[in-house]
């Protein structure tokens, strides 16, 4: 303690410099949106890189369970190409979307707002506001980016919010995560007249302009009526295991941004 202090009494001044140069870098990154901006992405890039490297030395460490993982793409790629019918309905559905592959480097589960960092920027023709998703379900929209990486605003996030659809009555609602554990979402806007039961898988309604529509999301676990305003409490367990995520899909829609304008025009006036 002696020396810290005899420490902060010599160099008194150039702390106090130092205090007041970091309060002046932060209150102009703050209250610039110019600066703000280019301060996430420089972060965005370092944060990725470091990451990257981190990542690298885990995919050595457990190329057993990558390799696995490449063989089920495979096996289910395979199955595609076999029923024919089916692969060319699939095409004919989504042929406004392609899937650009990204490498999970960063991803946390148990804090209320969760972030996924992916190993993809905009040199690889990534863009705000785009979905991302896994074999299995959605798991997120891309928040801000940097040449050669990605910060994804996880499902797993207070603000999330996506539109789904009851696959078996095509009845729409919207899903969100209550904060607690990482592999249940809930739905609280269905009201308590739309027949459902336990096991009911829930898709995305195809009215979001980031998501295709029928990309699986979960299965109902259980459901209570709420008194106060006669809609169903639902539980929904995922089908992603977001604890081990490592490949994602990031979507790429062809006629988003026309869309998204058009409906600007009309809904708000």
């Amino acid at each position: 303690m002696h020396n810290l202090l005899r420490f902060i009494k010599i160099n008194h001044f150039l702390l106090l410099f130092l205090t007041i140069e970091s309060f002046s870098i932060f209150l102009l990154i703050y209250n610039n949106n110019f600066q703000s901006n280019k301060f996430l992405e420089v972060a965005t890039q370092c944060a990725g890189t470091f990451y990257n490297y981190t990542s690298t030395l885990k995919d050595y460490v457990s190329l057993k369970e990558v390799n696995e993982l490449l063989i089920k793409e495979n096996a289910k790629l395979s199955s595609l190409i076999d029923n024919k019918s089916e692969m060319n309905n699939e095409i004919e559905k989504n042929y406004k979307y392609r899937y650009i592959s990204a490498k999970v480097i960063k991803n946390s589960i148990n804090n209320r707002n969760n972030y996924i960092t992916i190993n993809k920027g905009i040199r690889h023709g990534l863009k705000k506001g785009m979905g991302v998703i896994t074999q299995n379900g959605v798991i997120g929209i891309i928040h801000s980016i940097s040449k050669n990486y990605s910060i994804v605003l996880s499902m797993l996030h207070k603000d999330f919010r996506l539109g789904i659809r009851i696959k078996k009555n095509n009845h729409n609602g919207l899903l969100s995560w209550n904060g607690f554990k990482y592999r249940f979402a809930n739905i609280n806007n269905l009201p308590v007249h739309i027949p459902i039961k336990k096991g009911d898988t829930i898709v995305t309604n195809g009215y979001s302009t980031v998501f295709p529509e029928n990309i699986n999301i979960g299965n109902i676990l259980n459901f209570k009526e709420n008194k106060s305003n006669n809609y169903w409490d639902v539980s929904v367990s995922l089908f992603e295991d977001f604890n081990q995520l490592n490949y994602v899909y990031v979507v790429y829609s062809k006629g988003s941004s026309e869309q998204v304008i058009l409906e600007e025009s009309v809904y708000e006036r």
